[in-house]
């Protein structure tokens, strides 16, 4: 498992890009559309992101395959954890020590985090007064 984690972060460092949008993150991987399987792979792998396939924008170009990770969760809980502990040394690492710089400043600062109902037991988002949707109208007779 340990070798595949390093392949899969060497082609990180080689082939990603980690941005940054006003209050978006992202993880991107993208390649020609004969490379899905390594998309795939680093999904799989991961257990997070998407895996989509682009037409070629000129006649010249491949198709293209991106695999993305956007969720702030998935990016601060599964991404920033593979990549430091596999991401070697490079310029691509000093990039994401940077990016997770900013990414974790966010995330404990300004991220907006849905929370939880608080009905024990209950993992539904929380809506009014504590509750997710179906406890509240249980709660105030819908």
């Amino acid at each position: 498992a340990t070798d595949v984690a390093d392949f899969l972060a060497g082609f990180v460092a080689a082939e990603g890009t980690l941005t940054r949008t006003g209050r978006r993150f992202a993880l991107r991987v993208s390649l020609g559309a004969t490379d899905r399987a390594t998309c795939e792979l680093l999904r799989r792998y991961l257990g997070v992101g998407t895996v989509a396939t682009f037409l070629r924008r000129r006649p010249h170009h491949d198709d293209e395959v991106t695999f993305r990770v956007q969720s702030l969760r998935d990016l601060v809980e599964v991404v920033v954890p593979f990549l430091g502990e596999h991401l070697p040394p490079s310029h691509k690492r000093e990039q994401y020590l940077a990016w997770r710089v900013e990414l974790l400043a966010y995330w404990q600062g300004r991220a907006r985090r849905r929370r939880r109902c608080t009905v024990e037991g209950c993992d539904e988002p929380r809506r009014a007064r504590g509750l997710c949707r179906r406890h509240y109208y249980a709660a105030h007779g819908r």
